[in-house]
């Protein structure tokens, strides 16, 4: 359940950094520079930078999944980039509307396979990310918890009831 967990967040994050990165960050020079149209010579550069922040999204995604997955991390991480681009044809299919519906020319099927490959990818390079970090950080002992102040007084007037002596007043 925690390698579920894991790649769930991971795919969560992807997604939502992806829609900040296009729907918030890029928005305003996606539509309003480069305008929002099909795939042509001049409209290379918004997709390169779709594809770009698919990238950087699938990255962080497949690094949060490798981190918090509890055991063979580079393969969870990697599964943050593989399941979308396996989901969404799938459900493209069984809605009836073909794998990949309005990919119609060879310039939508380029940015379509960097953009998997990007996924796929940047997911794979972040999961290594995740592994490195978790083995870091699993290097440094865990902090002790630190006890309560009314803990610490309870345990000391026990032991002092032990040792015959009575116990301080708390003045607090």
């Amino acid at each position: 359940m925690k390698s579920v967990a894991a790649v769930g967040l991971g795919i969560l994050i992807a997604t939502v950094i992806g829609f900040l990165l296009v729907f918030g960050a890029l928005a305003p020079v996606l539509s309003v520079v480069f305008g929002l149209g099909t795939v042509s010579p001049a409209g290379l550069l918004p997709s390169l930078l779709l594809v770009l922040s698919i990238g950087f999204a699938f990255y962080f995604g497949g690094m949060a999944a490798s981190y918090y997955a509890g055991r063979r991390r580079r393969l969870h991480g990697t599964l943050v980039g593989i399941i979308p681009c396996v989901i969404s044809p799938l459900v493209n299919v069984l809605s009836g509307n073909g794998p990949f519906p309005n990919v119609d020319s060879g310039g939508l099927v380029v940015v379509l396979l960097l953009a998997l490959l990007a996924a796929v990818g940047a997911s794979y390079i972040g999961s290594k990310r995740g592994e490195a970090l978790y083995a870091f950080n699993s290097s440094f002992p865990a902090p002790k918890a630190q006890k309560s102040k009314g803990r610490r007084l309870r345990e000391q007037a026990r032991k002092e009831r032990e040792s015959g002596q009575s116990a301080p007043e708390d003045k607090d």
